[in-house]
């Protein structure tokens, strides 16, 4: 709910800076091109610009228009958000996909949702004899040569 009122927000601001600063038709033009694409020449020269002095104009252009490309660029993600997470989900799911990808997908996932995970490295070698690491370590290499590692993890 939160996020549908940002983007509520986003798109009224969006819409009163484009009409205080009164852009010009090749400007507003110029940021809808530039917000789908990231490629400022090719967008200046859609939007009317002339194929020679498109560079420098995009140049200025993406100076003087930062904020409403920023807004417009959020605009257009903002859509692709769902699709985006539909696919992290379906990652997660598929038990074709490997132990990693899934760990990299929930991470995503957590990440984009304000939760931070952390990566704690902790030496376990000073609790344990070194008899124990070894039956430890033989135990895990039978696993893995039996294949049951990779199912253990996936829980």
């Amino acid at each position: 709910m939160i996020s549908l009122i940002y983007c509520f927000v986003c798109a009224l601001l969006y819409n009163v800076c484009m009409s205080v600063k009164s852009l010009t038709d090749k400007q507003k033009a110029f940021i809808d091109y530039f917000s789908q694409s990231g490629n400022a020449t090719q967008s200046a020269i859609k939007a009317g610009y002339s194929p020679a002095t498109a560079e420098q104009q995009a140049y200025e252009l993406k100076k003087k228009l930062a904020f409403e490309i920023d807004e417009a660029t959020r605009q257009a993600l903002g859509g692709a958000v769902p699709m985006a997470i539909e696919k992290l989900q379906s990652l997660i799911t598929d038990d074709k996909v490997s132990a990693s990808v899934k760990l990299g997908a929930i991470n995503s996932i957590l990440d984009r949702t304000g939760y931070q995970t952390v990566h704690k490295v902790e030496d376990v070698t000073k609790q344990r004899t070194d008899e124990e690491l070894q039956t430890e370590l033989n135990h895990l290499l039978q696993q893995l040569q039996a294949g049951g590692l990779e199912e253990e993890t996936q829980h």
